[in-house]
């Protein structure tokens, strides 16, 4: 596979897939926890509210872990998927909350006015595309 075909294959994930893990670090702990993903090429963005124990880990710690794509029930099938290192930073501009808010989100938050919606953004240092039939092993496109 030639990296840009590779790069269209990650891309196809991240236009595919909404559901992922983003990890933090808690003082020297990991934490994870499932969120929604939307991107622009290859920068990721998800809602949080800014009352969040994940918002002050980024604040305090902004390297992130992100497992993209995977999905359950499909043992002993080729299953590509994203493993992705970041840095995160919160974001509270009107013009990209407006362009992220979905109703969805109001059962966490009271609407895209609410003074507590904040944007993460994470800008990957590396995405690896992993468990893919075509390649012999992970494929690693980096953005250093």
């Amino acid at each position: 596979m030639e990296q840009q075909q590779m790069k269209d294959e990650i891309r196809r994930i991240l236009d595919e897939k909404r559901v992922g893990t983003l990890c933090t670090m808690k003082g020297d702990q990991p934490f994870a926890r499932y969120m929604i993903f939307r991107h622009d090429e290859f920068i990721l963005y998800t809602i949080s509210s800014k009352k969040t124990e994940k918002v002050q880990d980024i604040l305090n710690n902004s390297k992130v872990h992100i497992l993209f794509g995977y999905e359950s029930g499909s043992f002993g099938k080729p299953n590509p998927y994203l493993d992705i290192i970041a840095t995160a930073t919160i974001h509270d501009e009107k013009e990209l909350k407006d362009r992220l808010w979905h109703d969805n989100f109001r059962r966490y938050l009271a609407g895209p006015d609410d003074p507590n919606y904040i944007v993460i953004q994470c800008e990957p240092k590396s995405i690896r595309l992993m468990n893919h039939p075509d390649l012999d092993g992970p494929y690693t496109l980096s953005f250093t």
